[in-house]
């Protein structure tokens, strides 16, 4: 099964952005992330091995981004805001890369005035 590509929706995607959560055929990765240096850092997983991209633990569907060591689970975006922001679960998480990260304040305050996620 192959994953098309969210920019052009034509070619099948090669990397997966886990910055913009976006699956990315060979060209647009390099329209997207060679623009500019701050785009350029963004971590991308290769998706010749569907396999080597982890899922979320929670809802089972979306790629995983992010490690919480206290549950033990691989979380996206979604999930870990709804665990972690939206009550007092404010466990350690981590990049799957092993990076600490903090919630930020601006998605804080955009997830207490909107029902979506940011």
């Amino acid at each position: 099964m192959r994953t098309l590509c969210d920019a052009c929706e034509g070619a099948a995607a090669v990397v997966f952005c886990a910055a913009d959560e976006a699956a990315l055929c060979h060209s647009c990765d390099e329209k997207v992330h060679m623009c500019n240096k701050l785009a350029s850092r963004h971590v991308r997983v290769g998706l010749a091995n569907p396999s080597a991209v982890p899922r979320c633990d929670i809802c089972e569907n979306a790629p995983a981004f992010f490690y919480c060591e206290v549950d033990g689970s691989s979380l996206c975006l979604q999930c870990d805001m709804i665990v972690h922001v939206g009550g007092k679960r404010t466990h350690g998480r981590y990049l799957l890369l092993r990076q600490r990260v903090e919630v930020c304040y601006f998605c804080t305050e955009r997830l207490e005035s909107q029902s979506s996620f940011c």
